[in-house]
């Protein structure tokens, strides 16, 4: 697939297995001119309003990096077979990116919480990391960019031109935000890092290190806030929780596949049909990307069947997320077919049927000699069919 580290589906979202530094480094390589990326550091309060809302949903799923944010997300990746190496909190992203922009003069622009913050937060980032470009702020007595002034907004973002747009003003806003108006703002990388600018700015204490390494975070924010965040932890925990038993056995429902897996592809009426036999793994990144390469170059919309498929690792899950996103971007789509009540059954426990359109071909008993691929039908998930044109590109 993309250069760098592969995403792996936990519960619901891809999210990229590294390290902070390799972090770093992947976040740097979108920084080409004329590309458009967003990305955002995931912790668990976030990730439940993500799946509960299937428009965030799906917009998240199409972000270009997801990075866990917290603990819980890692064990859960551990519970499902996928183990995370680390979390980054979105305060440290912030620095890391600071002291990047230090050494290599990558321009920042600072968007969102209240009026005053952001400025205090550029000043302690210059006295942090001597060199930081920070080209911009901008702030409003809301700390919301949907009350702010769009046309300002962005007349200040071009005017700036920077590499980087930072935006803190609570989740999901920032994410919607952003990708709203991922199009006009003409930065290379966007990230929504709420929490980050009242810490950086001395507002919130930070967490000590020995504390973040103990796991214990919650326990100094329970003790500084312990009626909101005791009620905002017992709500995510409950959230979290209610779901994992069920994650956990489908997981363990499939069997391991041993076998050598094989993958074949063939092409009809503008639809680029991609038949998976065996595992659906991560070893299977290559072939995917060259049929998804191929179905851009083309313009042809792409059917991934499952109907085969005897086992689907996280890192599968994470392969199809990415070859979701990239045929969006192009314009296309990605629908699954020949999905096995096993495979349902795991994309519900893990969260994934809403992001997916399902694939089935309508074969008409009034005309037997017509094929398979012309009388398509589009169905969604949990939703009402809709007979779609195979030549019509469409949106998944």
């Amino acid at each position: 697939m993309k250069a760098g580290p592969q995403p792996v589906a936990v519960m619901g979202l891809p999210m990229i297995s590294v390290t902070a530094d390799e972090a770093v480094r992947a976040l740097e390589r979108m920084i080409v001119p004329g590309s458009t990326h967003q990305a955002c550091s995931l912790n668990l309060d976030t990730w439940l309003k993500a799946v509960a809302d299937p428009a965030i949903h799906r917009i998240m799923a199409g972000f270009s990096m997801i990075l866990p944010d917290g603990r819980p997300l890692k064990w859960a990746s551990r519970l499902l077979g996928c183990p995370l190496p680390e979390y980054v909190s979105a305060a440290d992203l912030v620095q890391r990116l600071a002291e990047l922009s230090a050494r290599k003069s990558y321009r920042i622009f600072l968007l969102g919480s209240k009026a005053g913050v952001t400025s205090r937060v550029s000043e302690s980032l210059e006295r942090q990391y001597p060199g930081v470009r920070i080209v911009g702020t901008y702030a409003s007595v809301e700390g919301n960019p949907n009350q702010m002034d769009r046309a300002r907004i962005l007349k200040r973002i071009h005017a700036t031109q920077p590499d980087i747009l930072l935006v803190d003003s609570g989740d999901p806003k920032q994410e919607e935000w952003i990708w709203l108006h991922r199009n006009r703002l003409g930065v290379p990388l966007a990230m929504g890092v709420a929490g980050s600018f009242n810490i950086l700015a001395g507002d919130v204490r930070p967490v000590p290190r020995w504390i973040q390494h103990c796991g214990l975070q919650w326990a100094m924010r329970l003790a500084h806030e312990p009626i909101r965040f005791g009620l905002r932890s017992s709500r995510n925990l409950y959230g979290l929780l209610s779901q994992l038993p069920l994650a956990f056995l489908a997981a363990r429902c499939q069997r391991t596949f041993l076998y050598q897996s094989r993958v074949a592809t063939a092409v009809a009426n503008r639809v680029q049909h991609f038949h998976i036999y065996g595992r659906l793994g991560s070893e299977s990144a290559a072939a995917l990307q060259d049929a998804v390469t191929a179905s851009i170059v083309n313009g042809q919309v792409m059917v991934v069947h499952l109907r085969s498929v005897r086992q689907v690792t996280p890192g599968g899950f994470g392969i199809l997320l990415e070859m979701r996103r990239q045929l969006l971007q192009a314009g296309l789509s990605l629908s699954l077919a020949g999905l096995t009540l096993k495979t349902r059954f795991l994309m519900r426990a893990w969260r994934l049927q809403q992001l997916f359109d399902e694939w089935q071909p309508a074969i008409s008993r009034s005309r037997p000699s017509a094929t398979v691929t012309q009388m398509p039908v589009r169905i969604i998930l949990g939703g009402e069919p809709r007979v779609l044109s195979t030549q019509a590109q469409v949106r998944g």
